[in-house]
């Protein structure tokens, strides 16, 4: 039985190592240079590097005794992820001090054999959870939709860390304090809760690649959004206005608000700005009102399945577009097809009209 339980715990490990191998690569390969995509790679990187070690170790390669513990670093490295989200604050001198608690758990752990790396680990994952509750109110104020979800997939992320390094200085505490026959084991299966925050961190990067690799500037843009005035509004309004209606930017699903200011040679805060104070959404709603009307014109124009009308008018899932086609048209898209199709070819150009007259307003 003990052998099963190791040949199951390390050929998991075995999976975990080629899964973090393969996500670190694809991180390192994204287009998205930020410094919050190279920080999670450093994580994965020194995750992957124990990882091995600890296949080794069950496999007989190397000896346990021969074992280099990054614990420490955990929690650190996550940090610094976390706050450039959030803040995009540069590294300053003060946070020079963050290797102390490092270099006070190594320094510990030569003189007492007890697991003070997770300890820093877990001290970090208790304060970057307080951090982020800091944060929450500005955020839910002055953020998009779509950068209020990132900051929420950040809380959901922190607060799965925490929880596994409980669990994780739970299992070395009974290897480090009782001298138990499976104490070996124990240790080793300390890598399991952080291989499942592995696993749904790469899943989330397939999904929502933009919230694991981030866009700070982006981010910190809207939180200064207040401190701007918006200047020369009516030009940037009928320059979104060509980008949605003739560029057709919209049908990027990973469109973001620092592109589309990109693209009409303006700043994200003036256009975060714009938005807000002047037409009253969010770029969330505003680009997805183009969305909902290009689907009400596949809709009436071609046969295709609802998931292909989807895809086509810009969005990235099918369960999202029914949502909001549903809030935008209080119908859902077949019964649009099927029942508001002539009513919307006779009100097309009235609407145009009518969101071109809003927008210039």
């Amino acid at each position: 039985m003990f052998e099963l339980v190791t040949d199951v715990i390390r050929n998991f490990y075995i999976l975990s190592l080629v899964l973090g191998c393969i996500v670190c690569l694809l991180l390192f390969l994204s287009k998205t240079k930020t410094l919050a995509c190279s920080l999670i790679s450093i994580w994965i990187l020194l995750f992957v590097t124990e990882l091995t070690q600890v296949a080794f170790v069950m496999t007989d390669i190397m000896a346990y005794t021969s074992f280099i513990s990054f614990d420490a670093f955990y929690g650190l490295v996550f940090y610094f992820y976390v706050r450039f989200h959030v803040e995009a604050k540069k590294v300053s001198f003060e946070d020079v001090f963050h290797a102390l608690p490092i270099c006070a758990s190594y320094l510990f752990s030569m003189t007492w054999e007890f697991c003070f790396g997770v300890v820093c680990a877990l001290s970090y994952a208790i304060y970057i959870v307080y951090y982020l509750n800091q944060h929450q109110p500005t955020l839910k104020i002055e953020v998009t939709n779509q950068q209020y979800d990132n900051y929420a997939w950040l809380v959901v992320m922190a607060r799965f860390q925490l929880v596994c390094w409980c669990l994780v200085l739970l299992l070395l505490s009974v290897n480090d304090i009782f001298s138990v026959p499976v104490s070996k084991l124990i240790a080793l299966a300390s890598y399991v809760p952080m291989s499942f925050w592995l696993f749904y961190l790469s899943y989330f990067n397939q999904i929502k690649p933009l919230y694991v690799q981030g866009n700070a500037s982006e981010l910190s843009d809207s939180l200064r959004t207040h401190k701007h005035q918006c200047k020369s509004y009516e030009h940037i309004i009928r320059q979104l206005n060509n980008s949605m209606r003739n560029d057709k930017l919209f049908l990027n699903p990973q469109l973001s608000i620092s592109e589309l200011a990109k693209h009409i040679d303006s700043t994200t805060a003036e256009v975060s700005c714009t938005l807000n104070t002047h037409l009253n959404m969010n770029f969330y709603d505003f680009v997805n009102r183009y969305r909902v009307d290009e689907a009400k014109l596949l809709l009436c124009k071609t046969s295709h399945k609802i998931l292909a009308v989807a895809f086509d008018a810009g969005f990235n899932s099918k369960s999202t577009f029914n949502k909001l086609f549903k809030s935008y048209t209080g119908l859902t898209p077949s019964q649009f097809r099927k029942e508001a199709c002539g009513l919307f070819h006779d009100d097309s150009q009235r609407a145009v009209k009518s969101l071109t007259h809003l927008l210039v307003e």
